[in-house]
């Protein structure tokens, strides 16, 4: 009987502690957002609530952001955005992403060359004339690098 109490303390402290162990995905999200920390960018969580009825996009977005900062001197003023959800206007852009607030054809180019270098898919992309945040979806295959080369492409 006494073997048994011990077997049950033995299996409760090592799932105690085997449960808080981080999974293989959260490890990976550590270093990916560890690393571009370490590149300069500014990583943090928050969520954008579209505006529904202007645009037709639907769904508000949660995700971590990545911000590459301009060394641009005066007023923040958003350029354009883009989001990865089906809506009203996606003149010009690729399969899968629509404009929340619109660019120039120019604009759409950009995106497009960008878009083919990158290994992940885009929730949000907004351009101000200061800094660039870019919220991916951080798949398997994403690397900080990558993402700096992206927001790069935008500055």
């Amino acid at each position: 009987m006494t073997w048994l109490i011990v077997l049950a303390v033995t299996l409760s402290l090592f799932g105690s502690v085997y449960w808080l162990k981080p999974s293989a995905r959260d490890t990976r999200l550590a270093k990916l957002r560890f690393d571009a920390i370490k590149m300069g960018l500014q990583v943090r969580q928050f969520t954008f609530k579209p505006d529904s009825a202007k645009t037709g996009v639907r769904e508000d977005i949660t995700a971590t952001s990545y911000t590459l900062m301009l060394d641009v001197k005066g007023q923040s003023e958003l350029l354009y955005r883009v989001v990865g959800q089906p809506a009203w206007d996606a003149d010009g852009l690729p399969e899968g992403l629509s404009w929340h607030n619109k660019g120039t054809e120019a604009d759409a180019d950009k995106i497009r060359k960008a878009v083919r270098q990158l290994n992940d898919n885009i929730l949000l992309l907004e351009v101000f004339s200061n800094r660039v945040v870019f919220m991916p979806a951080e798949g398997k295959e994403a690397s900080a690098e990558n993402y700096m080369a992206f927001l790069r492409h935008f500055a």
